[in-house]
């Protein structure tokens, strides 16, 4: 019922972390599945593949399984030599919920810890905790904004284990769903996916050295959905003083795109917006710019503005969901209450106004990001979280 794409395995944890890490997790090498219902181009899919490989090279055997084919990052997770990938056989559908063959794979493998990442593999994740017969740790996620049906509720209630990527996200499965687990849920923030301080992307400083007035670059990188509300933040920057001298890019892909294209053109501020669609790397981006900013409805943590944070970029981003646990507040950025506009208006022309407030945010950005969203600080919590579970078997 699936199709499998084998791949070699590194040796041991041991072999690769210190002796004080490798003792202080008691390391015992675990078979790990991650459940993903299909690899689209998003945060969540880009987190999945980054804690499969950070789990393998820490030693652990790594199964990841989809239940369809036909995403962006298809070819990199079964390129991986040290992944092995799974795809369920949906035949001729191509749906997101379908997972034909879960449980009979989840038997061949016989993992000791399975982790569904997404709304759909979590759903299933309800159904697969109500097995009377199962055999490994099941660790249900909570990474999203959205509300949640009531096959994932079921798997938040019933799972062995909750990991989110926030605080808030632990307090709102409280406060909405009654779901509180005190003793069996962990925090574990987001990776940051990309290199920012041993490998720097080319980029051009001329426009910051050459122009004596250089533009205010305001940049925004997430995709096109309506929760995302970059038409918002063109109305906000349509505000601005026309005596300010500033750019806004908006990078990313999606069903709200032409949408925020048409606004601009309605508010005659199209020649300062920059649309430059799906970046593979925006890193050249961000340093190129110099305030990150974020007018979503609904998220879980935002990789955008911890990258935006890693790279030295202050941050003015509305109060909602984890986004204000991404930065500090008045350290490193602004934020500001959800759909206040005014105040939202008045922390960006504070900043475009002051650039060494801008230099100032920007060191404090970088260092919080560096100790709070490294990729080696993520696999290190799911390493000691599942040793701990694997432990107490």
């Amino acid at each position: 019922m699936h199709a499998s794409v084998k791949s070699g395995h590194k040796s041991l944890l041991s072999a690769l972390l210190p002796p004080n890490l490798t003792h202080a997790i008691n390391f015992a090498p675990l078979t790990v599945a991650i459940v993903q219902d299909h690899l689209r181009n998003g945060g969540t899919e880009h987190q999945t593949l980054a804690i499969a490989r950070g789990l393998s090279e820490a030693g652990h055997q790594v199964h990841i399984i989809v239940f369809r084919r036909g995403g962006i990052l298809d070819e990199r997770a079964t390129k991986d030599s040290l992944l092995t990938t799974h795809y369920l056989n949906q035949r001729f559908l191509k749906t997101d919920w379908f997972a034909p063959g879960l449980k009979s794979l989840l038997t061949q493998i016989s993992p000791d810890m399975v982790v569904p990442m997404g709304r759909m593999a979590n759903c299933h994740a309800g159904l697969l905790a109500s097995e009377k017969q199962r055999t490994y740790q099941l660790i249900a996620t909570f990474r999203t904004g959205r509300s949640i049906p009531f096959l994932y509720r079921r798997a938040l209630q019933r799972a062995d284990h909750i990991v989110a990527n926030s605080r808030e996200a632990l307090e709102r499965l409280a406060s909405d769903y009654s779901i509180r687990r005190p003793d069996t849920a962990t925090v574990i923030y987001n990776g940051c996916l990309r290199d920012f301080e041993t490998t720097i992307p080319t980029f051009s400083p001329e426009p910051k050295t050459r122009n004596p007035s250089p533009a205010i670059h305001l940049v925004s990188v997430s995709m096109f959905r309506p929760q995302k509300k970059q038409i918002r933040l063109i109305q906000i920057c349509s505000q601005l003083p026309r005596d300010l001298d500033w750019k806004l890019t908006l990078a990313g892909a999606g069903p709200t795109r032409a949408a925020c294209q048409a606004e601009a053109q309605r508010l005659r501020v199209a020649d300062r917006i920059h649309f430059p669609g799906l970046l593979k790397d925006p890193r050249s981006l961000y340093f190129d710019s110099d305030i990150a900013v974020h007018t979503s409805d609904q998220e879980s943590l935002p990789n955008f503005l911890v990258e935006a944070q890693m790279s030295g970029l202050p941050v003015v981003a509305y109060d909602v969901n984890g986004v204000g646990e991404t930065f500090l507040d008045q350290k490193s950025g602004y934020l500001i209450p959800h759909r206040d506009e005014a105040t939202f208006l008045a922390a960006l022309l504070k900043l475009a106004h002051d650039p060494s407030q801008r230099l100032q945010f920007g060191d404090a950005a970088r260092a919080f990001a560096q100790k709070n969203f490294s990729l080696k600080s993520q696999t290190t919590a799911y390493i000691r979280l599942f040793n701990s579970l694997a432990n107490n078997t």
